[in-house]
This record gives structure tokens, C-alpha cells and sequence, in this order.
């Protein structure tokens, strides 16, 4: 089994100490700002405003920090490791797909729900960032940054052809295209 995250910047705990006090901070004088004009023009649409930034600064956390996208390849069998509590080789994983499966998890923080999990039979091509394929039915993005940047899988489920787009490092590439050329 290979598994990689697709996470678009993620910090040591330095840095995200540094980004909760400068966002602590920004919140007060933003805060003391908008006030300040709501008593100076009488109106409370500083106040809507300063809602509206706290707003996006959270869904801008939410979308750079936390949501991210996880791909697992189940490309062979576990293999039985020595454990001298029973003086014999087990095998410590049970996979919960077939070898030769590719699973794409939508992550936040660090809990996963599963997009697609994907047979090695389903599988049609992968294709480089701005490659065409005619005929796809459903495109699923599964990356974090733009689609024109990702890489495509393409495969066949349910009589559909979907075109889902990842972010991949090259070993996975590696091990999807394995897949890809492997026998059944």
C-alpha cells in the first residue's frame, strides 16, 4: 500500500502559532476599526463588513489549511513481518480493497471520506496536465489547486466515463500507470 496527501500549505506548529496570534491581532483592529466607524458615520455597515472579512479569513483557512485530499494505492499484497511475541511471520495489514485499487479521500484535518475507490480494471489512462481525451461524462476534482495544473485519471464506472483530477508525485504516478499496464 502507498498512500500520499494532496495539502496545499501546511505549517510546523510554529507557524500556525504565528498565523493565530497575527489573526487574533487583525480581528481586534479590524474590530476597533469598524467600530469606530460605526460611531463616526452612524451606520452599522462597518460592522456587516468587518462580519464579512472574519468570514472569508475563515473559509480562506478552512480551504488553505485544513481540506485536503488523500490518494491510496493498493498495488501488492501485505507482507508477513517476523513478530517475536508468536515467534512466527503475520501479516499486521488487512487491506480494506483488492490489490490493484486506487482511493481518492476528500481529508479535513485529518478524518477522510471517500470520493471514489477505483479497480485496476476501471482504470483507462492518466494523463499529464492539459492533455485532452474526448468522451468524458463527469470530471471530479480531487486536488487542491487549479485543474489545468492537475493530472487526469480516467476510468470507466457505471457505464460513465470520469475524468477525475490529482495532484500526484511521480512515484504515484509510477504506481498508477503499473496499474495501468498490469495484466488482470
Amino acid at each position: 500500500m502507498y498512500q500520499e496527501s494532496d495539502d496545499k500549505i501546511r505549517g510546523s506548529a510554529v507557524s500556525d502559532t504565528v498565523l493565530v496570534i497575527v489573526l487574533i491581532a487583525a480581528f481586534f483592529l479590524i474590530g476597533a476599526l469598524a467600530t469606530w466607524l460605526k460611531s463616526y458615520y452612524s451606520t452599522d455597515a462597518p460592522l456587516y463588513i468587518f462580519a464579512a472579512v472574519c468570514a472569508l479569513c475563515v473559509y480562506i483557512i478552512y480551504r488553505v489549511r485544513i481540506l485536503g485530499y488523500r490518494y491510496t494505492v493498493f498495488y501488492e499484497e501485505p507482507k508477513p513481518e517476523y513478530d517475536p511475541r508468536f515467534d512466527d511471520y503475520i501479516t499486521h495489514e488487512d487491506y480494506p480493497y483488492p490489490v490493484g485499487t486506487f482511493v481518492a479521500e476528500r481529508t479535513v484535518s485529518a478524518n477522510g471520506t471517500i470520493i471514489d475507490a477505483i479497480d485496476k480494471s476501471q482504470l483507462v489512462a492518466m494523463l499529464a496536465p492539459g492533455e485532452a481525451y474526448s468522451g468524458v461524462d463527469e470530471e471530479i476534482v480531487c486536488c487542491s489547486h487549479k485543474k489545468r495544473a492537475a493530472h487526469s485519471l480516467i476510468y470507466k464506472k457505471d457505464g460513465k466515463l470520469i475524468r477525475m483530477y490529482i495532484a500526484p508525485t511521480d512515484e504515484l504516478k509510477g504506481l498508477i500507470k503499473g496499474l495501468l499496464n498490469s495484466e488482470e
